[in-house]
């Protein structure tokens, strides 16, 4: 299905920009990934559009993975969003009790022969907690699974506990009051591209899109590391810096940083 024919039909449900979209969509096609892991998939927009491409190159699986209670959630949901493209066939949906970790032990098992993990898929999209501990482990479990040459890419590169209280007051289980002033002020996924994925050797070709929320890095297997910063910038990034900058700045002073109460 082309690109327009797929906007049209689900472009104004979240969690997707047009640019973004538009960037999964040609990479699928340009680069022929034809076996993707997706991790979170909310409504499913984003699914939608690699199924088009997936239908465009003539075949392929979305393996989308999210938890059980995201049906009741996300209106509309996955199935109806899929539905009302005729992609259903090129998507698996996995609802799991309590995430996609598990769902990475079992596949890891499934494709484990003599302590030897295989490596299937050419695509892997995390987009789930935006936590440091749940994602940062999942990066390192999608790595055995994750063919070389392939990519991984990360959504919420700037995305902050802080940011999302004014919404909310837990993210996908996790109590936000529970989180100590500094992670709630970190932008968690940034830390696991810089601190996990830049510095693990197997990973090069790596971009930052800071006002479309991606951060991308290719498994390249090699010492040779590209690195680029390609400013994308939004209201929404501006203020996640903001805040961090602000935080970084109480610090050196001195001063408590604010901590809302309820």
């Amino acid at each position: 299905m082309r690109f327009e024919d797929v906007y049209q039909k689900v472009g104004h449900i979240p969690f997707i920009t047009k640019d973004n979209a538009r960037f999964i969509y040609d990479l699928i096609i340009n680069e022929k990934k034809v076996n993707i892991l997706e991790l979170g998939f909310a409504h499913g927009t984003a699914t939608c559009f690699m199924a088009a491409a997936l239908q465009e190159l003539g075949g392929g699986s979305v393996t989308a993975v999210d938890l059980l209670n995201a049906r009741e959630i996300f209106k509309p949901s996955i199935e109806e969003q899929l539905e009302a493209t005729g992609l259903s066939q090129y998507v698996n949906i996995i609802r799991m009790q309590t995430g996609y970790t598990w769902y990475l032990h079992d596949e890891i098992k499934r494709n484990t022969i003599n302590d030897v993990c295989y490596e299937i898929y050419d695509l892997c999209i995390i987009d789930g907690p935006k936590n440091w501990t749940i994602d940062g482990a999942a990066f390192f479990m999608s790595d055995k699974l994750l063919k070389e040459n392939g990519y991984i890419i990360f959504d919420d590169y700037l995305w902050t506990y802080a940011a999302a209280d004014n919404s909310r007051d837990v993210t996908d289980g996790i109590s936000h009051r529970s989180l100590s002033e500094e992670e709630r002020v970190t932008p968690q996924i940034r830390e696991v591209f810089e601190l996990l994925v830049k510095q693990h050797p197997n990973y090069g070709n790596l971009q930052v899109i800071e006002g479309g929320e991606w951060v991308i890095a290719q498994k390249t297997k090699s010492q040779n590391k590209s690195y680029v910063i390609v400013h994308r910038e939004t209201m929404k990034s501006m203020f996640a810096t903001l805040i961090y900058k602000l935080y970084k700045h109480l610090l050196r002073s001195g001063k408590k940083p604010y901590t809302t109460t309820k």
